[in-house]
């Protein structure tokens, strides 16, 4: 839409005052009927930024006309997906040049930008692990509410702040440790887990405890246990800063090494390599961990996994979503926290696909210049973006303009292989013709004391570490699937597997 589409309207039942700016959140329009302004926060911010006074309003109705009103508007209108129209426009007071000037070029660079577009949006930030933490927290504090009993929630409480919110209306209190819990009070564990001391301790003290701990946080866990047991040595490939780090380090201690670079296995000092495990920690992405297995490898050939069979692809899956939205996008927004570790790390991921990242921590920090010959827009959330904010940065948008939405999520599907037996052909069956039938099922029947004892235990994860549904995965496989879109595509995304 061209600067020049901006129409300037005298308009009455608004007060401006002068310095200030009033955008509009509704308009009754002449021409349209009723307008809504969806890209109002947009042009709030845009107005800020240039240090005008700003307030937000709905104008119920607007005269075309040159009589002298209570203040002059600005406005632009552009179609929207549905058909109808959407309006872009500010208002300020009579005989302010000022502020009018501001008003118009708020509304002149928002239009300039206007246009139809496609936004691929992430799936949720939230894992498997996450999601089921927040739900058995959602369940014990519905319980307990009104009992009298307190229901605590330990740290890191790595849930989404909806969850985060709903809970603290249940009268649920996030505790930093068990200092803050009282006899007869009730613990829910978090997400990323407590460490042995805390578990003892809250058992010693006879506290209710509801474990919510990531099912493949739990394994690690009793991975690092084990391996301490038999006196071995066990690297953690991961980062010292991660919240499931202590839980995990504290069921070895004095037994594991936490590796966060290829450069940190040169500086490992090891009795016996024969006795060496590693275990990548849950949380971090396959691509980010297998530089450092391959380090690992090259200098201890005997190194062997902690935990072949449990796997959290979680993290792979939503680093390769990231990737690909990034890869089809002129613009990425990266919704958070900008100092956040997570929206970094986010941002990272963005960036090695060769697209422009936004960080935006607020809708109303997007300004024109960002969407300028931008067609595509990918967006993805960290895990410390508001509540809502994904809602309205996808709203504002939509009213610069036609807006085609959909949704992309790469994810990992559990599989099995069975072993067909070949087809029997009839020379074999000629050349087999003279066995007896009690022979031919005792030489085709493997006897059942000779089936290998670890089968089940080695294709079956135990109860209590069992992953939530779709969490798991095998080897290799994914599918990147699109709402809105027609087909699925599937894609190897090349995750190396544990050995």
């Amino acid at each position: 839409m061209s600067r020049s589409a901006v129409r300037e309207i005298q308009v009455s039942g608004i007060r401006v005052q002068r310095g200030q700016v009033v955008v509009p959140t509704q308009i009754g329009d002449p021409l349209h009927g009723m307008l809504s302004c969806l890209a109002a926060p947009l042009v709030a911010g845009w107005l800020r930024s240039k240090g005008r006074q700003v307030a937000l309003a709905e104008l119920p109705r607007s005269d075309d006309d040159t009589a002298e009103g209570d203040a002059l508007l600005f406005l632009a209108t552009c179609p929207q997906q549905d058909g109808s129209t959407a309006a872009i426009a500010a208002a300020a007071a009579p005989g302010d040049g000022l502020s009018a000037a501001t008003a118009r070029g708020a509304v002149e660079d928002w239009a300039a930008v206007s246009a139809s577009r496609t936004l691929l949006i992430a799936g949720t930030p939230w894992c498997d692990g996450a999601l089921r933490a927040a739900s058995y927290a959602r369940t014990t504090a519905a319980e307990h509410l009104g009992c009298g009993r307190k229901v605590h929630l330990l740290k890191p409480a790595a849930i989404p702040p909806e969850a985060a919110a709903e809970l603290a209306e249940k009268g649920m209190v996030i505790s930093s440790s068990l200092n803050d819990v009282e006899s007869g009070d009730v613990v829910v564990f978090p997400a990323h887990g407590v460490t042995a001391e805390t578990r003892a301790e809250a058992a010693q003290r006879g506290i209710t405890v509801v474990d919510a701990t990531c099912p493949f946080i739990a394994a690690a866990q009793t991975a690092a246990r084990r391996v301490a047991d038999r006196g071995h040595q066990l690297v953690l490939i991961g980062q010292p800063g991660q919240a499931a780090t202590p839980g995990i380090l504290s069921h070895a201690p004095g037994h594991i090494t936490v590796v966060e670079s290829p450069g940190g296995t040169a500086t490992l000092r090891v009795n016996d390599s024969r006795q060496l495990s590693y275990l990548l920690q849950p949380g971090m992405a396959f691509e980010a961990g297998a530089p450092i297995v391959a380090a690992l490898r090259s200098r201890f050939p005997a190194v062997k996994a902690a935990v072949p069979a449990e796997t959290c692809y979680a993290p792979s899956d939503r680093a390769g979503t990231v990737y690909a939205i990034a890869a089809g996008s002129d613009l990425m927004l990266i919704l958070g926290d900008p100092q956040s570790a997570d929206t970094r790390q986010l941002c990272g991921q963005a960036r090695n696909a060769g697209t422009h990242v936004q960080v935006l921590s607020d809708a109303s920090e997007l300004r024109p210049e960002m969407l300028a010959s931008v067609h595509t827009i990918g967006m993805a959330e960290s895990t410390s973006a508001a509540a809502g904010l994904a809602t309205q940065v996808t709203a504002a948008l939509s009213g610069l303009g036609r807006l085609t939405i959909a949704r992309r999520q790469l994810v990992t599907e559990k599989t099995s292989f069975t072993a067909e037996a070949p087809p029997v052909t009839a020379e074999a069956q000629a050349t087999n013709g003279a066995a007896s039938p009690a022979n031919a099922s005792s030489a085709n029947t493997a006897p059942a004391s000779t089936a290998p004892a670890n089968t089940a235990s080695a294709n079956t994860a135990p109860a209590n570490t069992a992953p939530p549904n779709g969490a798991a995965a095998s080897a290799g496989h994914h599918s990147l699937t699109s709402e809105g879109d027609s087909q699925t595509t599937q894609v190897d995304a090349g995750i190396p597997q544990p050995r």
